[in-house]
Protein backbone atom coordinates (compact mmCIF):
# COMPACT_ATOMS: atom_id res chain seq x y z
CA UNK A 1 0.00 0.00 0.00
CA UNK A 2 1.73 3.75 -1.31
CA UNK A 3 1.97 6.07 1.47
CA UNK A 4 1.87 9.87 0.49
CA UNK A 5 1.29 12.85 1.74
CA UNK A 6 -2.19 13.43 3.09
CA UNK A 7 -3.95 16.23 1.23
CA UNK A 8 -6.84 18.29 1.43
CA UNK A 9 -9.20 18.70 -1.45
CA UNK A 10 -11.89 21.68 -1.84
CA UNK A 11 -15.11 20.15 -3.19
CA UNK A 12 -17.06 22.16 -6.14
CA UNK A 13 -20.34 21.72 -5.95
CA UNK A 14 -22.14 21.97 -9.11
CA UNK A 15 -23.31 25.13 -9.97
CA UNK A 16 -26.91 23.79 -11.03
CA UNK A 17 -27.19 21.49 -7.64
CA UNK A 18 -26.22 24.90 -5.65
CA UNK A 19 -28.83 26.84 -7.34
CA UNK A 20 -31.36 24.06 -6.70
CA UNK A 21 -30.67 23.97 -3.13
CA UNK A 22 -30.80 28.02 -3.13
CA UNK A 23 -34.28 27.62 -4.79
CA UNK A 24 -35.56 25.12 -2.24
CA UNK A 25 -34.46 27.02 0.50
CA UNK A 26 -36.41 29.96 -1.11
CA UNK A 27 -39.33 27.86 -1.60
CA UNK A 28 -39.61 26.96 1.64
CA UNK A 29 -39.19 30.50 3.05
CA UNK A 30 -41.73 31.97 0.96
CA UNK A 31 -43.93 29.13 1.41
CA UNK A 32 -44.11 28.86 5.24
CA UNK A 33 -43.70 32.39 6.73
CA UNK A 34 -46.66 34.37 5.68
CA UNK A 35 -47.28 37.89 3.82
CA UNK A 36 -47.62 41.33 5.27
CA UNK A 37 -51.20 41.75 5.14
CA UNK A 38 -52.48 43.84 2.34
CA UNK A 39 -54.09 47.02 2.21
CA UNK A 40 -58.15 46.55 2.72
CA UNK A 41 -58.18 49.11 -0.71
CA UNK A 42 -57.67 46.67 -3.75
CA UNK A 43 -57.51 46.61 -7.36
CA UNK A 44 -61.41 44.46 -7.66
CA UNK A 45 -59.12 42.06 -5.92
CA UNK A 46 -55.46 41.45 -5.58
CA UNK A 47 -53.87 39.51 -8.47
CA UNK A 48 -53.87 35.83 -7.86
CA UNK A 49 -51.80 32.47 -8.97
CA UNK A 50 -48.34 32.98 -10.74
CA UNK A 51 -45.00 32.00 -9.04
CA UNK A 52 -44.95 30.17 -5.69
CA UNK A 53 -42.02 31.54 -4.86
CA UNK A 54 -43.34 35.05 -4.25
CA UNK A 55 -43.24 37.56 -1.33
CA UNK A 56 -45.87 40.15 -1.07
CA UNK A 57 -44.66 43.85 0.24
CA UNK A 58 -46.40 46.73 1.00
CA UNK A 59 -45.03 50.27 0.41
CA UNK A 60 -46.18 53.22 0.85
CA UNK A 61 -48.49 54.05 -2.18
CA UNK A 62 -48.03 50.86 -4.23
CA UNK A 63 -47.83 46.65 -3.26
CA UNK A 64 -45.11 44.39 -4.83
CA UNK A 65 -45.49 40.01 -5.24
CA UNK A 66 -41.89 40.09 -5.59
CA UNK A 67 -40.56 36.74 -7.56
CA UNK A 68 -37.82 35.26 -5.51
CA UNK A 69 -37.43 33.01 -8.25
CA UNK A 70 -36.54 35.81 -10.93
CA UNK A 71 -35.72 38.44 -8.69
CA UNK A 72 -37.80 40.80 -10.04
CA UNK A 73 -41.29 41.62 -9.59
CA UNK A 74 -44.15 39.77 -10.56
CA UNK A 75 -46.94 42.25 -10.21
CA UNK A 76 -46.65 45.95 -8.86
CA UNK A 77 -50.39 47.81 -8.28
CA UNK A 78 -51.07 51.09 -7.39
CA UNK A 79 -53.98 53.75 -7.74
CA UNK A 80 -52.93 56.47 -10.07
CA UNK A 81 -55.92 58.57 -9.58
CA UNK A 82 -54.89 61.26 -6.37
CA UNK A 83 -54.17 64.46 -7.96
CA UNK A 84 -50.61 65.14 -7.30
CA UNK A 85 -49.96 67.18 -4.30
CA UNK A 86 -46.52 66.38 -3.76
CA UNK A 87 -42.84 67.98 -4.87
CA UNK A 88 -40.95 65.61 -7.12
CA UNK A 89 -37.73 64.84 -4.83
CA UNK A 90 -34.70 64.36 -6.63
CA UNK A 91 -33.76 61.27 -7.45
CA UNK A 92 -31.59 59.08 -5.14
CA UNK A 93 -28.60 58.38 -6.42
CA UNK A 94 -27.96 55.03 -6.27
CA UNK A 95 -31.10 51.75 -6.25
CA UNK A 96 -31.45 49.86 -2.60
CA UNK A 97 -31.74 45.92 -1.81
CA UNK A 98 -34.72 45.10 -0.35
CA UNK A 99 -33.99 43.50 3.21
CA UNK A 100 -37.82 41.99 3.37
CA UNK A 101 -37.28 39.68 0.61
CA UNK A 102 -35.88 36.65 0.95
CA UNK A 103 -32.85 36.54 -1.35
CA UNK A 104 -31.73 39.17 0.95
CA UNK A 105 -32.75 37.83 3.94
CA UNK A 106 -31.03 33.91 3.30
CA UNK A 107 -28.21 35.91 1.80
CA UNK A 108 -28.73 33.76 -1.39
CA UNK A 109 -28.96 36.11 -4.84
CA UNK A 110 -29.62 39.11 -2.76
CA UNK A 111 -30.39 41.78 -5.84
CA UNK A 112 -28.25 45.16 -5.68
CA UNK A 113 -27.40 48.43 -7.79
CA UNK A 114 -24.24 46.45 -8.50
CA UNK A 115 -26.20 43.61 -10.05
CA UNK A 116 -27.55 45.46 -13.11
CA UNK A 117 -23.70 47.01 -13.50
CA UNK A 118 -21.97 45.84 -17.13
CA UNK A 119 -25.37 43.93 -17.71
CA UNK A 120 -26.73 46.15 -20.90
CA UNK A 121 -29.80 46.38 -19.06
CA UNK A 122 -31.96 49.18 -17.31
CA UNK A 123 -32.39 49.23 -13.88
CA UNK A 124 -36.60 49.66 -14.81
CA UNK A 125 -38.96 51.04 -12.65
CA UNK A 126 -42.28 48.76 -12.28
CA UNK A 127 -44.07 51.46 -9.77
CA UNK A 128 -42.83 54.73 -12.01
CA UNK A 129 -41.07 57.22 -9.36
CA UNK A 130 -42.49 60.43 -11.10
CA UNK A 131 -46.74 58.77 -10.28
CA UNK A 132 -45.79 58.03 -7.09
CA UNK A 133 -43.55 60.78 -5.72
CA UNK A 134 -46.13 63.35 -7.02
CA UNK A 135 -48.66 61.06 -5.65
CA UNK A 136 -47.91 59.57 -2.44
CA UNK A 137 -45.10 61.86 -1.22
CA UNK A 138 -41.13 61.49 -0.76
CA UNK A 139 -41.24 57.86 1.25
CA UNK A 140 -43.20 56.51 -1.10
CA UNK A 141 -41.08 57.78 -4.06
CA UNK A 142 -37.71 56.46 -2.18
CA UNK A 143 -39.50 53.24 -2.05
CA UNK A 144 -39.58 52.89 -5.76
CA UNK A 145 -35.75 53.20 -5.69
CA UNK A 146 -35.93 49.81 -3.81
CA UNK A 147 -34.36 46.51 -5.97
CA UNK A 148 -37.88 44.90 -5.46
CA UNK A 149 -39.38 47.68 -7.78
CA UNK A 150 -37.30 47.13 -10.53
CA UNK A 151 -36.74 44.44 -13.56
CA UNK A 152 -34.45 44.37 -16.26
CA UNK A 153 -35.05 46.42 -19.61
CA UNK A 154 -33.10 47.32 -22.52
CA UNK A 155 -32.32 50.85 -22.69
CA UNK A 156 -34.28 51.54 -25.40
CA UNK A 157 -37.62 50.07 -24.28
CA UNK A 158 -37.08 51.67 -20.44
CA UNK A 159 -36.29 55.08 -21.84
CA UNK A 160 -38.67 54.77 -24.95
CA UNK A 161 -42.04 53.00 -25.26
CA UNK A 162 -42.41 52.14 -21.69
CA UNK A 163 -41.24 55.77 -20.61
CA UNK A 164 -44.07 57.22 -22.49
CA UNK A 165 -46.97 54.67 -21.12
CA UNK A 166 -46.16 56.14 -17.86
CA UNK A 167 -46.33 59.53 -19.04
CA UNK A 168 -49.80 58.84 -21.07
CA UNK A 169 -51.29 57.51 -17.54
CA UNK A 170 -49.71 60.62 -15.46
CA UNK A 171 -51.05 63.15 -18.24
CA UNK A 172 -53.94 61.45 -20.05
CA UNK A 173 -55.68 59.12 -17.99
CA UNK A 174 -55.12 59.67 -14.59
CA UNK A 175 -56.23 63.53 -14.63
CA UNK A 176 -59.92 63.60 -13.35
CA UNK A 177 -60.22 59.42 -13.07
CA UNK A 178 -62.53 58.83 -9.96
CA UNK A 179 -59.92 55.71 -9.60
CA UNK A 180 -57.68 54.57 -11.51
CA UNK A 181 -56.34 51.26 -10.63
CA UNK A 182 -52.82 50.07 -12.43
CA UNK A 183 -51.10 46.70 -12.83
CA UNK A 184 -47.69 46.45 -14.21
CA UNK A 185 -44.93 43.36 -14.33
CA UNK A 186 -42.99 41.11 -16.69
CA UNK A 187 -43.64 38.92 -18.92
CA UNK A 188 -40.61 35.92 -18.29
CA UNK A 189 -41.72 33.15 -20.62
CA UNK A 190 -40.97 29.36 -20.37
CA UNK A 191 -36.92 29.86 -19.90
CA UNK A 192 -35.57 33.08 -19.27
CA UNK A 193 -31.84 34.42 -19.96
CA UNK A 194 -30.48 35.60 -16.99
CA UNK A 195 -27.73 37.93 -15.61
CA UNK A 196 -25.15 38.55 -12.84
CA UNK A 197 -24.20 36.10 -9.50
CA UNK A 198 -27.71 37.04 -8.36
CA UNK A 199 -29.07 35.15 -11.55
CA UNK A 200 -31.55 37.80 -12.08
CA UNK A 201 -34.00 36.87 -15.02
CA UNK A 202 -34.90 38.75 -17.91
CA UNK A 203 -38.50 39.02 -19.04
CA UNK A 204 -39.57 38.90 -22.89
CA UNK A 205 -42.08 41.80 -22.34
CA UNK A 206 -43.96 43.98 -19.73
CA UNK A 207 -47.48 44.55 -19.57
CA UNK A 208 -49.72 47.08 -17.73
CA UNK A 209 -53.05 46.77 -17.15
CA UNK A 210 -55.51 50.30 -16.35
CA UNK A 211 -58.78 49.63 -14.63
CA UNK A 212 -61.23 52.63 -14.83
CA UNK A 213 -64.02 53.30 -12.55
CA UNK A 214 -66.29 55.72 -13.31
CA UNK A 215 -68.35 58.18 -10.82
CA UNK A 216 -71.38 56.50 -12.07
CA UNK A 217 -69.94 52.93 -11.05
CA UNK A 218 -69.39 51.75 -14.77
CA UNK A 219 -65.93 50.06 -15.20
CA UNK A 220 -63.61 50.28 -18.47
CA UNK A 221 -60.10 48.42 -18.52
CA UNK A 222 -57.42 48.81 -20.91
CA UNK A 223 -54.16 46.54 -20.97
CA UNK A 224 -51.12 46.91 -23.12
CA UNK A 225 -47.95 44.51 -23.88
CA UNK A 226 -44.45 46.21 -25.02
CA UNK A 227 -42.20 43.37 -25.77
CA UNK A 228 -38.40 44.25 -25.65
CA UNK A 229 -37.62 45.19 -28.34
CA UNK A 230 -40.43 47.62 -29.16
CA UNK A 231 -39.10 50.81 -30.96
CA UNK A 232 -38.75 53.75 -29.10
CA UNK A 233 -41.21 55.83 -31.46
CA UNK A 234 -43.79 52.35 -32.06
CA UNK A 235 -47.37 53.66 -31.53
CA UNK A 236 -48.91 53.06 -28.60
CA UNK A 237 -52.11 51.70 -29.77
CA UNK A 238 -50.23 48.99 -31.50
CA UNK A 239 -49.56 47.64 -27.95
CA UNK A 240 -52.86 47.44 -26.70
CA UNK A 241 -53.95 43.86 -25.93
CA UNK A 242 -56.66 41.75 -24.23
CA UNK A 243 -56.14 40.96 -20.43
CA UNK A 244 -57.07 37.62 -21.00
CA UNK A 245 -54.03 37.35 -23.39
CA UNK A 246 -51.74 38.82 -20.26
CA UNK A 247 -52.98 35.92 -18.11
CA UNK A 248 -52.22 33.62 -20.42
CA UNK A 249 -48.63 34.81 -20.52
CA UNK A 250 -48.18 35.38 -16.81
CA UNK A 251 -50.56 32.60 -15.23
CA UNK A 252 -52.54 35.64 -13.43
CA UNK A 253 -55.80 36.33 -12.80
CA UNK A 254 -56.66 40.12 -12.14
CA UNK A 255 -59.73 41.80 -10.64
CA UNK A 256 -60.71 38.54 -9.49
CA UNK A 257 -63.36 39.93 -7.34
CA UNK A 258 -65.25 41.87 -10.02
CA UNK A 259 -68.59 39.29 -10.96
CA UNK A 260 -67.54 36.46 -13.42
CA UNK A 261 -69.71 38.37 -15.99
CA UNK A 262 -68.15 41.88 -15.84
CA UNK A 263 -64.74 40.56 -15.72
CA UNK A 264 -65.55 38.55 -18.86
CA UNK A 265 -66.99 41.16 -20.74
CA UNK A 266 -64.03 43.69 -19.29
CA UNK A 267 -60.91 41.21 -19.80
CA UNK A 268 -61.96 39.62 -23.25
CA UNK A 269 -61.71 42.24 -25.56
CA UNK A 270 -59.06 44.91 -26.74
CA UNK A 271 -60.06 48.14 -25.27
CA UNK A 272 -61.21 50.84 -27.60
CA UNK A 273 -58.06 53.25 -27.09
CA UNK A 274 -60.60 56.69 -28.39
CA UNK A 275 -62.79 55.89 -25.27
CA UNK A 276 -59.52 56.25 -23.32
CA UNK A 277 -58.65 59.43 -25.34
CA UNK A 278 -55.44 57.99 -26.90
CA UNK A 279 -55.20 59.32 -30.64
CA UNK A 280 -52.74 60.40 -32.52
CA UNK A 281 -50.78 63.23 -30.73
CA UNK A 282 -50.70 60.78 -27.65
CA UNK A 283 -50.46 57.57 -29.33
CA UNK A 284 -47.30 59.07 -31.09
CA UNK A 285 -45.09 61.37 -28.50
CA UNK A 286 -42.07 61.37 -28.99
CA UNK A 287 -39.66 59.22 -26.36
CA UNK A 288 -38.34 61.80 -24.08
CA UNK A 289 -34.40 60.13 -23.17
CA UNK A 290 -33.92 58.10 -26.69
CA UNK A 291 -30.91 59.85 -28.60
CA UNK A 292 -31.54 60.78 -32.63
CA UNK A 293 -29.64 60.84 -35.07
Amino acid sequence: MRRGKTTTQTVRWPRRLVALIAAGLLALAAWFVPSAPLPNDDPYGWPRGGSRFATTLVNPGFVVRYSEWHGAPEWVAYRADPPPRYRLAPRPDRFVPDARTWRCRLHLGCVTHESYSRSGFDRGHMAPNFMIGTRYGRDAQHATFLMSNIAPQKPEHNRGSWERLERLEANRFAPGASKLWVIVGPVWGKHPSRFSSEWVAVPEAFYRILMREETDGSRHAIAFLVPQDAPADSDLRDFIVAIDRVEALTGLDFFPALPESEAARLESVEADPAQWGLDDAWARQPARYVERN
